[in-house]
């Protein structure tokens, strides 16, 4: 067992907090050795109880069981299970009864949950039996969800974590959504335009697409010794970009709302800053495997009823240059295909020192924002997308493409 130190102090606090009512009081006292002494026996105390604890069934003392769940009909549950341990396994007669999709819990219209069949010796297995009928709206359980089901949160004691266990259960056929492969939209289709300003001999590369990765490495080495073809033809200077890993994007300290149901600490965690040298169609951005963009992405929800997001968005490209490089504006840039002079990134110029030069070139990457996000999750098949969701990209872009080049710094 790990050594007694002040994170289980906190924690036996708590419970004899919750357990007894008292509340103890962070101020200073008048009588610190009484306090101190009442302390060191309140914690031997509950450090036997805990003792206890650990020596019961738990997962955290690496006790193992499988659990699995039948619905017999009429309310009647059947909980197979196996108890892999060398200690005994007496479950409580309560559960929680949840939702996949929320973690919500459904209530119970009244507490008559009866179950038999609870206890199982080491190394043995058998069959827990539950009567819902009493204390749920089986009429209401025993509905088909759509892409979804419920699941029981069992326990030996009190639901203590290490010691409770979820188990899937279906009351119904569950109904699925047949979900077809992605039909990815084209870089070519999303924004023919763009891509009709892309250096003729480039264009097939940003117009071709394919999920095989191997084949888009083929594609990607055979663009990039292409790119080497034609640069090595330039009459000009072309200055590659850099991506330092010192300069990156600070705290505005701003309490920014970008999703107005997601909790105010959580609205940093949904976006992203990367250094990527591919875009979102996994297309090179600059003209060798060492050029890269620093890239600032939206993050959505793979599932309705998500609150933070598993799939990124790049929203925001930032193509960085050494300042000393720099030698004329007439010198060139490569980005995504074209050359393009640093007299006509001007506008795109958002931060410059004597070390770098950093320019937002998003436009270059498309030129319509909902067109680019819905080709981004045209190319998934297990991501969640709605106008609540296209808000939170959208506040999420206006705030960065208007702040990015206020927030660049370096690290401290």
């Amino acid at each position: 067992m790990d050594s007694f130190n002040k994170t289980n102090r906190r924690n036996i606090q708590h419970i004899f907090e919750e357990k007894t009512g008292i509340k103890f009081n962070s101020r200073p006292r008048r009588h610190p050795f009484r306090i101190a002494f009442a302390a060191v026996i309140l914690m031997v105390c509950c450090f036997g109880t805990t003792t206890l604890a650990f020596s019961m069934f738990s997962s955290l003392s690496e006790d193992d069981l499988s659990i699995s769940a039948t619905y017999e009909g009429q309310g009647i549950v059947s909980i197979q299970v196996e108890n892999k341990s060398d200690k005994d396994l007496n479950f409580q007669p309560q559960l929680k009864l949840m939702l996949w999709s929320t973690s919500e819990e459904i209530q119970p219209v009244s507490d008559k949950i009866t179950f038999s069949g609870t206890e199982f010796k080491a190394h043995t297995r058998g069959i827990m039996t539950i009567d819902l009928s009493g204390a749920y709206d089986m009429d209401l359980l025993e509905q088909s969800l759509v892409d979804d089901h419920y699941f029981f949160v069992l326990t030996n004691n009190n639901f203590v974590f290490g010691q409770d266990w979820m188990c899937s259960v279906e009351f119904a056929e569950p109904v699925k959504t047949v979900r077809e492969d992605p039909s990815p939209i084209t870089p070519a289709e999303a924004d023919p335009d763009l891509v009709a300003e892309i250096t003729g001999e480039l264009q097939p590369y940003f117009e071709s697409y394919t999920l095989n990765p191997a084949e888009r490495n083929k594609l990607s080495e055979e663009y990039l010794a292409l790119c080497q073809q034609l640069l090595a033809q330039v009459d000009g200077t072309v200055v590659p970009s850099v991506c330092p890993m010192e300069l990156t994007m600070k705290d505005s300290g701003e309490n920014v709302i970008f999703d107005s149901s997601v909790p105010p600490d959580m609205q940093l965690q949904l976006t992203g800053l990367h250094r990527r040298t591919t875009d979102g169609y996994d297309k090179m951005v600059g003209a060798s495997d060492l050029e890269s963009a620093l890239v600032l992405s939206a993050y959505i929800p793979q599932k309705k009823g998500d609150i933070d997001g598993g799939v990124d968005i790049p929203l925001i490209y930032v193509f960085i240059y050494e300042t000393d490089a720099i030698q004329t504006p007439q010198d060139y840039a490569f980005i995504r295909g074209r050359l393009i002079t640093f007299e006509q990134l001007e506008p795109y110029r958002i931060f410059e020192d004597g070390k770098y030069t950093c320019y937002n070139v998003s436009s270059l990457f498309y030129s319509d924002l909902r067109q680019y996000v819905e080709s981004m999750v045209s190319q998934r098949s297990d991501v969640y997308f709605d106008e609540q969701v296209w808000t939170r990209i959208q506040n999420i872009y206006t705030y960065y493409n208007e702040n990015m080049g206020n927030l660049l710094g370096y690290r401290s």
